[in-house]
């Protein structure tokens, strides 16, 4: 799996007396768009894990580029990570790493699945938001932190038009028909 990049997020919630806890994750992916629903993977052994089943509900923080600092804190197995980290709370009251993020999606858990080392949290999206068009987000490859830069503008019509391929080129790169 090193050799997929993916993005990367911070998954935040609350615990007993209103604790925050948190974790890093690149395993977050959408699920549906009626209803919004995405799903995140949690390791059995995470310590956020038990706040995240007793709450229900969490905030998936998807993170900006430069914060690979941030993440590297929330994947560590350091005592209070919220400590000297600036956050605030969403209308639900769990913790949110606002100025950090490019966007942010707060969910309430529907199904659980345990698969192998992890849990499989569903998780219909509550409420969100976009705070940045502007800023790159941060990537994770190889087991290096990046960021994503496209290869043409937002609605570049051109970058846009489809391609015409036929079956031999599919052939021809190996895809099956």
């Amino acid at each position: 799996m090193a050799s997929f990049p993916s993005g990367v997020a911070i998954v935040t919630t609350s615990g007993e007396g209103d604790v925050p806890f948190g974790l890093t994750t690149t395993a977050v992916s959408s699920v549906s768009a009626d209803p919004p629903t995405l799903l995140i993977c949690v390791d059995l052994s995470a310590r956020t894990l038990s706040a995240l089943r007793a709450k229900g509900r969490f905030v998936v923080n998807f993170m900006r580029a430069g914060r690979s600092d941030l993440c590297l804190l929330f994947a560590s197995k350091q005592e209070n990570k919220f400590d000297h980290v600036a956050w605030s709370r969403t209308a639900g009251g769990l913790p949110l790493l606002e100025l950090d993020v490019l966007a942010w999606a707060e969910c309430t858990t529907e199904h659980e699945l345990e698969v192998g080392d992890h849990v499989v949290l569903i998780a219909r999206v509550e409420q969100g938001a976009v705070l940045s068009d502007r800023l790159q987000p941060l990537m994770y490859y190889r087991r290096s932190w990046g960021v994503w830069s496209p290869t043409q503008a937002p609605g570049d019509a051109e970058a846009m038009r489809p391609i015409e391929v036929s079956a031999r080129d599919l052939r021809w790169h190996g895809a099956e028909l």
